[in-house]
Order: C-alpha cells, then structure tokens, then sequence
C-alpha cells in the first residue's frame, strides 16, 4: 500500500467512525440565548417497563426473513448513507430523530408485528452504536427489534442486493 493510499484509507475509516457520532453544537457568539426559539422537544417515549427486547440477527437469517417478506427493516444511518445505498426495503430512521419516527410509524409498526414480522435495524459496521441506539427506543415503545450483525458493511461485503 503506498503512502497515498494509507493515508485516503485512514481518511475513510475516520469519516465512517464519525458518521456515527452525535453533530457537535455550536453556540453562536453574536446571538443572544434569550432570542433563540428552541422548537417544541419531542415527545418522549412511553415506557414500557422493558416489554420490548433488543436482540442480534445474522445476514443469513435476515436475508432469509426478507425473501420470505417477514421482516421490517430500519437503517439507523445518516439520511446522506442512506440515500448512497442501503438494503431493499429498509426504511431511513437515523438515531438523531428516531423517537419523532417511531412515533409516525407507530400504525406501520404495529401492523407488521401483527402479520409476524421482525423488526431489524441496521447501521454501519461493528463500530456504530446508532443501530442499537435505535433498537433501545423501539424497546421502550415496547416493539422487540434485533440489530444486524456487521450492518451495512458486512451486507455489502457478503454480495447480497443494496438498493
């Protein structure tokens, strides 16, 4: 591998990793606090007093639930990854606004269970905690969900169809 290389290859693993984090906020020095309107916070989460289960799910056995149409897939990644490719099917719930969707979702949610779908979220790699973020929220509306082992990644690295 030669330098350039090693170093666009370092340059991705630190873009992939901070894909992944939380956007820093920045208060703004000419902007007074008082003038600030702060939209209404969302509403937070019924808890459930840990009904819903968070689990882990292999590639072959979710590429085995999607054929058979007995799975409700969530990608836990940013709009801008998900827009680059993701798995068939899979819906867009990034961990920054997951309650705000789960909440709009909760009909489709709830009629997937009843049909005997699992529900599976996905994020990057190994390394990306929004996909268990993501599953611990659904846990607290009271949905069990499992987290793809891998993500996205091994998806892709294992040949199967990304949309």
């Amino acid at each position: 591998m030669t330098f350039r290389s090693s170093r666009l290859f370092a340059a991705a693993i630190i873009f992939g990793i901070s894909s992944c984090a939380q956007p820093a906020r920045e208060a703004s020095a000419n902007a007074p606090a008082e003038t600030k309107e702060t939209p209404p916070a969302p509403k937070k989460p019924v808890r459930m007093n840990g009904r819903g289960k968070v689990s882990s799910i292999s590639i072959s056995d979710l590429f085995t639930l999607q054929q058979s149409d007995k799975v409700l897939i969530f990608d836990a990644r940013p709009h801008f990854f998900y827009s680059l490719g993701h798995i068939p099917g899979a819906i867009g719930m990034p961990k920054a606004n997951c309650d705000v969707e789960i909440e709009k979702r909760d009909d489709e949610i709830e009629a997937a269970l009843a049909a005997g779908k699992t529900i599976v979220v996905y994020c990057t790699n190994f390394l990306c905690p929004d996909a268990r973020t993501v599953a611990t929220h659904l846990a607290s509306y009271g949905y069990s969900s499992s987290t793809l082992s891998g993500g996205w990644d091994s998806w892709k690295e294992s040949g199967l169809p990304t949309e």
